[in-house]
């Protein structure tokens, strides 16, 4: 299976089923096609959490059954909804010509980032260098095992000593465990191809679908802008790939499906009927990752508030009952996660990354799009220049909310990048924390909104150059709309192929065999052959990549992920071998590998970050108690000898 068919494959996995929803509700195919993946990931979060605290085990099978109830649910809803179905409202929808514009953009943005992906990542089936990877891949491997992919159950796999309740979203890795079953792929393959399949089809269709539901009541040439919108979103470098880059993977995933969730909410205002289809949507968002469902929630506040207020579709109040109605139940359904969540502010609070640089470079950063992450690449002026000269455009439309959520972000940018300490400060964290302070996932969501706006320049400059062309040269009308499409479609290109180098980069840079190279493989791969590996637990550092045994060889390792060079999380015993496991006079080591049931450790080169090898493995070669049973230069395998 080459990249180009198993990306293809995790398409049809993220698309199809929601698409199928969507269908039944009555949406047009462009429609379902649209909102697919948001609804895909709405089946996959209905089930996940009920299946996980009842023991219904998670995979394709038990997927295919959740996704048949919930067809059956939506097509037992249809005759109660038909009432509320307002066929004005669907005559206005988009028709077969706008909607071949607008997947030909679409295509063309996919075609662009897909072909940096193939290019990037020369070795996608190697065990990627990145510091989330590892606990992503490890996930979908604990999916695959054990059937378990409820999100409220994930300490079960990273609290390995107490399994102390843990929350994490799971619903990308449990898509992806149905993906890995459906295709025999391993996990780390696995985990590549959806995350890449998200990345190219998430981010040209969000960008489409924000530019037609910003102009489609203002202009006759929506479907052009969509199109051009699609297409440009593979120049814009925060995401998808920053994201990748950084193997945020989830919340790349929730980031790609937050504009078609927010749309298809904001459009049961005149379509009632989807409201059982946006509650869908609002849960599988927010068990993606909670920062696309904050995103939804802001794009959502910010058109209320500028724009659906003041020219409501069926009065304020009745409008509000029915988003109120799409909030109300999904907010229901998500109680558990939130509950999840709130248990561990603590944790989340650890993940802000401040730059540490003066307001005025925060500003200047913020501004120009600019994260810690490119600062090995040029500053992206055109489309910055762009989006403003967009951004003016909106404004003279009188589309204020945009402008308005633009400038709200880039406020929290500059905060998170350089706190400063007052009772302002204080009010934009409270904002800012739904994206971990982190400046990162603040410029994503300014790009999301930077996008539409570059294209409707880019689409505004390209129409009056012709335009001004039409007054000197005469040619038939055809001929001008092909030219103006022509002057679209290489302009976009140009663009792509401009910031085709950084892109390759943030794909590849960390599928290198850094961390994990063929040597550790093959460490891992004796270490699997050895009497008792698959029914003990592996001792193993928490900073040398080691934590991959699980994915890659079915092997249970202490630290099932990378963390700082100190014991984090619970675990008594788990501490004690951190510490002393080497230290032979010290009878915690011992007791530590007793209570564990450890009888190997593997140890690997090099550190994560150049972090310190923990105390209990600095001296292990030195100790009575472990005999070095595999050497090869890069890996090393010691088995129990002390007391029993």
């Amino acid at each position: 299976m080459g990249i180009w068919f198993g990306t293809l494959i995790a398409l049809f996995l993220l698309i199809a089923p929601g698409a199928i929803v969507a269908r039944i509700a009555q949406l047009t195919w462009p429609v379902a096609v649209a909102v697919g993946p948001a609804l895909t990931y709405g089946v996959v979060a209905l089930a996940i959490i009920p299946f996980g605290a009842v023991g219904i085990p998670w995979n394709g099978w038990t997927a295919l059954a959740a996704l048949a109830a919930v067809c059956v649910v939506v097509a037992a809803l249809q005759p109660l909804l038909a009432r509320y179905r307002d066929q004005e409202a669907e005559a206005r929808g988009i028709d077969r010509r706008q909607a071949l514009i607008v997947v030909a953009g679409i295509g063309l943005g996919a075609l662009l980032i897909m072909w940096a992906a193939y290019r990037g990542i020369v070795h996608w089936q190697s065990i990627p260098s990145t510091w989330d990877a590892v606990w992503h891949a490890n996930e979908v491997r604990f999916i695959l095992d054990t059937g378990q992919a409820s999100s409220t159950h994930m300490g079960e796999l990273r609290n390995v000593e107490t399994h102390h309740p843990l929350y994490y979203p799971s619903v990308f890795h449990a898509l992806t465990a149905v993906f890995c079953q459906l295709t025999g792929a391993a996990p780390t393959t696995g985990y590549t191809l959806t995350s890449v399949a998200a990345a190219v089809w998430l981010f040209p269709t969000s960008a489409a679908m924000l530019s037609w539901f910003l102009l489609r009541p203002r202009t006759p040439h929506v479907a052009g802008v969509a199109a051009t919108a699609a297409a440009l979103s593979a120049s814009f470098t925060s995401v998808p790939y920053v994201e990748f880059g950084t193997a945020a993977m989830p919340n790349l995933a929730a980031y790609g499906v937050a504009i078609p969730t927010f749309a298809l909410t904001a459009s049961t205002l005149r379509h009632r009927d989807r409201v059982p289809l946006a509650v869908l949507a609002l849960v599988g968002i927010f068990s993606v990752h909670l920062s696309g469902g904050f995103i939804v929630i802001l794009f959502a506040g910010a058109w209320w508030l500028l724009e659906a207020c003041w020219h409501p579709v069926r009065g304020r109040i009745a409008d509000l009952v029915t988003l109120a109605a799409a909030a109300v139940p999904a907010g229901v359904i998500l109680a558990p996660q939130f509950i999840g969540v709130a248990q561990q502010a603590g944790i989340i609070a650890g993940h802000a990354f401040p730059s540490f640089k003066s307001v005025k470079q925060g500003v200047i950063d913020a501004l120009l799009l600019h994260t810690r992450h490119l600062n090995d690449f040029p500053t992206q002026y055109g489309l910055v220049a762009l989006s403003g000269i967009g951004m003016a455009i909106l404004l003279y439309k009188k589309i204020w909310w945009p402008p308005a959520l633009w400038l709200v972000l880039t406020v929290a940018t500059i905060y998170s990048g350089a706190p400063f300490r007052n009772p302002l400060g204080t009010a934009i964290e409270q904002f800012s924390q739904f994206f971990y302070n982190d400046p990162r996932r603040l410029s994503a969501v300014v790009t999301m909104l930077a996008t539409p706006m570059a294209a409707i320049a880019v689409f505004a400059l390209v129409v009056g150059a012709v335009a001004l062309a039409r007054r000197v040269i005469t040619l038939p009308a055809p001929v001008w709309v092909s030219v103006t499409a022509a002057m679209l479609v290489i302009t976009t290109v140009l663009a792509g192929r401009q910031y085709l180098y950084r892109h390759l980069v943030l794909f590849g840079d960390k599928y290198d065999s850094v961390m994990i190279n063929q040597q550790d493989l093959d460490a891992m791969a004796h270490l699997a052959t050895l009497p008792g590996a698959h029914t003990t637990l592996i001792g193993n550092s928490n900073v040398d990549g080691t934590a991959w045994m699980y994915a890659v060889a079915d092997l249970h390792p202490l630290w099932t992920h990378y963390d700082f060079p100190q014991q984090m999380g619970p675990g008594y015993y788990r501490f004690n071998f951190w510490a002393y496991a080497d230290v032979d006079s010290d009878p915690r080591g011992a007791d530590a590998v007793r209570a564990l049931n450890i009888r190997y450790v593997l140890t690997s080169a090099p550190t994560v970050r150049g972090f310190k090898v923990p105390d209990g493995l600095v001296s292990i070669d030195r100790s009575k108690r472990w005999a070095k049973i595999y050497d090869n230069g890069a890996a090393w395998i010691y088995e129990w000898r002390g007391p029993s």
